[in-house]
């Protein structure tokens, strides 16, 4: 398992440096910058701000000094639109609101999702099984820039149940919305491919040995089909954590949560750089290591992928 896991280290550490070297070329390639406007600079006002930023310097000296800066110091620069903020201070503010809603929303999408799954495939053709099947439909036809607006529409203005925005300190009436908003469509996906491979897992030979031998249908569900069921799911988890906890544009606008999404878009805006890469590098380093922690499960549940 050891060596399962340095491999996979060996493979996500250039896959982050190529990244942020991919990133880096493909935002300074685009016209304009960080500091022209309708109304540009004199040119020796903007030679000077370019000179403090280091923009002066040539693309492959930008990339090494920025690279070597989080490596050394986990340092991501200043912000060139927040004054007196670096990209740090930015993250550390909307990045714990996100990952509060949205690992909430992760537990809820999973939880509920496998639960729908396994019981739709377990009563299969039954109406507990369209019930199930037809309440996923509907949650994945309603995507959370659709389903934003209706609760809102819903509990804040129609039945004024729920606040419609807002954050105070993540209080439980300001979490509601956003986390039905966000785990809804995933929920939906979970649901599917859990009712998909159980269904597959209830039909193979292993399972018809385990009835065959008398083994009390509960204990076949939860020791036998649940565990080789849910490698599928897990696959599908990893990016979707990543989604979640990294915030939602939609979500960060509609309630007003103060989260990164909502950063990340203000950033690309007004073209602050520094943050569009701190962002886009905690995506891509949550994703890797998420991903890494799904092919460690993958190999702890099923040993043949290990080989």
């Amino acid at each position: 398992m050891i060596n399962f896991i340095l491999r996979r280290l060996a493979i996500a550490i250039p896959t982050l440096l190529l990244l942020i070297v991919i990133t880096f070329v493909l935002m300074y390639s685009a016209p304009g910058g960080p500091f022209t406007s309708e109304r540009p600079l004199p040119p020796q006002v903007l030679a000077n701000i370019e000179a403090k930023y280091g923009l002066n310097q040539p693309l492959w000296r930008q990339i090494v000094t920025y690279i070597w800066g989080i490596v050394t110091e986990f340092d991501f620069g200043p912000s060139f639109q927040y004054k007196d903020r670096t990209v740090n201070d930015v993250i550390a503010q909307g990045f714990p609101v996100t990952l509060t809603y949205g690992f909430l929303s992760f537990i809820v999408a999973v939880a509920v999702g496998v639960t729908l799954g396994v019981v739709a495939a377990i009563r299969q053709n039954t109406l507990i099984d369209y019930l199930a099947v037809g309440t996923s439909i509907g949650a994945q036809v309603l995507p959370n820039f659709v389903m934003a607006p209706i609760l809102v529409l819903t509990f804040t203005l129609w039945l004024g149940w729920l606040p419609g925005g807002g954050w105070e300190g993540g209080k439980i009436e300001y979490l509601i919305l956003p986390v039905i908003a966000l785990s809804t469509s995933y929920m939906a996906s979970i649901a599917r491919i859990t009712r998909s491979s159980m269904l597959e897992v209830l039909n193979s030979n292993f399972i018809r040995t385990a009835r065959a031998k008398g083994i009390p249908e509960r204990q076949i569900i939860i020791g036998h089909a649940l565990k080789p069921s849910l490698l599928p799911v897990i696959s599908y988890l990893g990016p979707t954590f990543v989604a979640m906890i990294t915030g939602s544009v939609v979500i960060d606008v509609y309630f007003s949560t103060g989260g990164i999404g909502q950063m990340f878009v203000n950033s690309a805006l007004s073209r602050d750089y520094s943050v569009m890469m701190g962002v886009t590098i905690l995506m891509g380093g949550l994703t890797i290591t998420f991903n890494l922690i799904v092919d460690i499960l993958y190999a702890w549940i099923d040993p043949k992928i290990r080989l």
